[in-house]
């Protein structure tokens, strides 16, 4: 499975410097520790709420979330072949 369909490999090097594991994670989304392990690797996909809600706690920097969804976004729409496509995400939030 691929770990870059949740965005892993930033939200792995976020936890690290913002000083939380998935344990943190865990007890955010309220799931298990071993859910948190299996969207590690991609067995399943978190929706988009699940994700905003983890960016926010690990206070991601508005780079870091476009870096984020540049990794996502072709993961999700090219699988396999999301490395011969280059994303570059603008994110523009909406506040209600």
């Amino acid at each position: 499975m691929d770990p870059c369909l949740n965005g892993w490999p930033l939200i792995a090097r976020l936890l690290y410097r913002r000083g939380k594991n998935q344990s943190d994670l865990a007890r955010l989304l309220k799931i298990s520790p071993a859910a948190v392990t299996q969207f590690k690797h991609g067995e399943y996909r978190l929706s988009g709420i699940q994700l905003e809600k983890i960016l926010a706690y690990l206070h991601a920097t508005p780079e870091e979330s476009a870096e984020f969804y540049s990794q996502l976004i072709p993961a999700r729409l090219f699988g396999k072949s999301a490395g011969q496509f280059t994303c570059r995400a603008v994110i523009c939030r909406v506040e209600k």
